[in-house]
């Protein structure tokens, strides 16, 4: 997700964070990894001094071996980056709570005849919640979509996006058109959140973007925004709406 909190640029506030939030526990670490794991989830690895994330998933934790195997990556000059010896960082959503850690060297291997990754077991991790940042991730099998207003003239249709997890505080948008754009800061007037019961219509500022390469090769554009003033029956009706996402998907663990 990419508004979660581990992005913060400042240095000062990521120490304080680290110092309160970090595991260190092994058996709590793998203990969290294998949930990742069996629940299937999706995990970016962030790469370092760069714009992209690669989106992957947890193949295996192995205790006995120290590693961890993750699903390899399409197109060799990603691979290439990520065995540059920069390493990543592991970013992932376990029950709204993030996950994340730096890989270190990350390597090529082989996992049931197939390519795969291998980082070592991390020695400590970040295990962070801010309910203000509390976000569900939205079904994949049925995306929910919102509309941005273009805002070129010559380009005037509206951009219809997927919402990829959503929150009292704000959304993450994904769209693989390429006219999303990755500023940062600016405001989105009028767009319309088109959830299964109601529609929600509120101004969203960009707080940070990536360009993320998929399974396929392609590249979608990602922005996590945060509403601004979104009206308080707007704001109830997307609470509820969060927490029905939250129990249904509780539910069918």
């Amino acid at each position: 997700m990419l508004s979660s909190p581990q992005h913060d640029s400042n240095p000062a506030n990521r120490d304080e964070l680290m110092a309160r939030y970090t595991l260190h526990s092994r058996v709590e670490i793998i203990f969290q990894l294998r949930a990742i794991q069996k629940r299937k989830l999706l995990v970016n690895l962030d790469l370092k001094g760069s714009r992209q994330i690669i989106v992957t998933s947890v193949l295996a934790v192995n205790e006995t071996s120290n590693v961890l195997i993750l699903d390899s990556v399409r197109g060799d000059a990603l691979n290439q980056e990520l065995m540059s010896g920069k390493g990543a960082e592991f970013i992932a959503q376990l029950d709204g709570v993030s996950i994340s850690f730096d890989t270190g060297p990350v390597t090529l291997c082989e996992f049931e005849k197939l390519p795969a990754l291998r980082v070592a077991l991390p020695k400590s991790l970040i295990r962070l919640q801010r309910r203000e940042h509390f976000r569900v991730p939205m079904p994949i099998a049925n995306p929910v979509k919102c509309i941005v207003p273009s805002a070129s003239e010559a380009d005037p249709d509206p951009i219809t996006t997927h919402i990829v997890d959503i929150g009292c505080g704000g959304v993450a948008l994904a769209e693989t058109g390429g006219r999303l754009g990755t500023e940062t800061g600016r405001v989105l007037p009028g767009c319309k959140l088109l959830l299964p019961e109601t529609t929600i219509v509120t101004a969203l500022e960009v707080c940070n973007s990536a360009q993320i390469r998929l399974h396929n090769g392609a590249f979608q554009t990602r922005l996590g925004c945060k509403f601004i003033d979104l009206p308080n029956d707007m704001a109830a009706k997307l609470q509820r709406f969060v927490m029905d996402i939250e129990r249904a998907r509780r539910n069918s663990l």
